[in-house]
């Protein structure tokens, strides 16, 4: 690039009031006054500022511009550099109850931004994952992303639950800033013209296809359903249409209960209410830790009941809270665990060496997220850009599934059935 040699004083005039202002921001001290005027400067107590140019010596003067003026030379060669990394997000639950899945979306994603950077980055540039946690909260979430703007990322991976997906969304479209979300399924945000991208289907298509698998195989006829309303927005898509389509197949609810996970639940009196119609089947839509916890006192009141939780539920952290009470638990999939394809396999073993865990859904998803994050950026670094480079590229390919993206950014993607088998996930025969 090239860089402008003009007078003195009109660099000054572009120079001198951001760097003024910069300064003042990292002076540690005491106020101080100074009035401005059109052509003179001056330093007062760390300040840069106009007027009062009988109070110092022309020569530091001289020297304090020089600096200012290489300053601003080295800044622009800087900021034009095609070596400049490039900053994508990731914003999901980092702490809290739902941490085990934002923690896997951001390490599924982050080892895709390793991979990417590893074979030499995108076009020339390596990327840079800024991360932000949401913690569950749709005040921390929008804080989180007026942060991601801040740093100047080009496109966001997350959130991680629907519920801070719908917070967040209308934020993502001003900005015109683009999300791809991993496991955001809410059916709210489906067939909408905004920001808002995911890499799995939406909650509906899973909750209407779990109630025509299970009534079909084990010929279950009446179910008591659960729904966590602290991420309302995917558990009332899923249990809403898994109850109409149960119903439709000939089955019955006979319990419908709600709970909010985050208002310290009674899980005994909630595990009394679901067995009190002496349902066939319990399913519980709730994160892992709170499935986990009905399952033990549903357990303890009724041993053999049929248990199923909705795919949410279905992280490693289940079998470690639930122990034997999850023991033959069911769970629709958003991916094969079993996959022994090569690609699959060179992920998975990708990811056990980096993070020392095994993948789940929620690391999977986030790859492909950031996989397509980074297919848009072979076409464009630019935040306004991201949206229709996206939706041009229309069929992706999935470490498992192909992946066609729609007019609106949503996906649909194959289900999968698994149960826990002798304290591990297994396939469901």
């Amino acid at each position: 690039m090239q860089v402008r040699q003009e007078p003195l004083r009109q660099e000054l005039g572009q120079l001198l009031p951001p760097i003024s202002s910069a300064v003042r921001r990292l002076s540690p001290g005491s106020a101080s006054t100074c009035r401005f005027s059109d052509s003179e400067m001056a330093v007062n107590n760390g300040e840069v500022c106009m007027g009062m140019a009988g109070s110092i010596q022309r020569r530091a003067v001289y020297v304090l511009v020089s600096g200012l003026m290489a300053w601003g030379v080295v800044w622009a060669l800087s900021a034009c550099s095609p070596g400049t990394p490039i900053a994508v997000g990731y914003i999901g639950g980092l702490s809290g109850k739902f941490a085990d899945l934002g923690t896997a979306s951001r390490n599924g994603a982050l080892l895709a931004i390793e991979q990417t950077n590893d074979a030499g980055g995108v076009r020339g540039r390596k990327l840079h994952l800024v991360e932000v946690d949401d913690r569950q909260n749709n005040e921390a979430a929008l804080q989180a992303m007026e942060e991601l703007v801040r740093q100047q990322v080009v496109a966001v991976i997350g959130p991680s639950t629907s519920s801070v997906a719908m917070a967040v969304t209308p934020y993502a479209n001003d900005h015109q800033l683009v999300l791809v979300s991993p496991t955001g399924t809410t059916s709210k945000l489906t067939g909408k013209d905004d920001y808002f991208f995911r890499a799995v289907g939406e909650a509906s298509f899973y909750g209407a296809h779990a109630a025509r698998f299970y009534a079909e195989k084990f010929k279950v006829r009446s179910a008591a359903l659960i729904l966590d309303m602290a991420n309302a927005d995917y558990t009332e898509s899923w249990g809403d249409a898994f109850a109409a389509e149960f119903q439709r197949v000939g089955g019955k609810v006979s319990v419908f209960e709600r709970f909010k996970s985050t208002e310290n639940p009674n899980h005994a009196d909630i595990a009394r209410k679901l067995l009190a119609s002496k349902p066939d089947m319990v399913v519980t839509v709730a994160s892992s830790v709170d499935a986990a916890l009905i399952a033990q006192r549903v357990r303890g009141l009724n041993p053999t009941v049929r248990l199923v939780g909705a795919s949410w539920a279905s992280t490693e952290r289940l079998i470690e809270l639930g122990g034997s009470a999850v023991e033959g638990m069911l769970f629709e999939q958003y991916f094969d665990r079993f996959d022994t394809s090569p690609k699959y396999q060179a992920f998975a073993q990708a990811y056990r060496e980096r993070f020392k865990a095994e993948p789940g859904y929620a690391a999977l998803l986030a790859f492909d997220s950031a996989r397509m994050v980074v297919a848009a950026l072979q076409k464009t670094d630019q935040r306004q850009e991201i949206k229709p480079a996206l939706l041009q590229i229309r069929n992706f390919d999935g470490v498992q599934d192909p992946v066609r993206i729609d007019d609106f950014g949503d996906v649909q993607r194959r289900v999968h059935y698994g149960e826990v088998r002798n304290g591990h996930f297994a396939p469901l025969h």
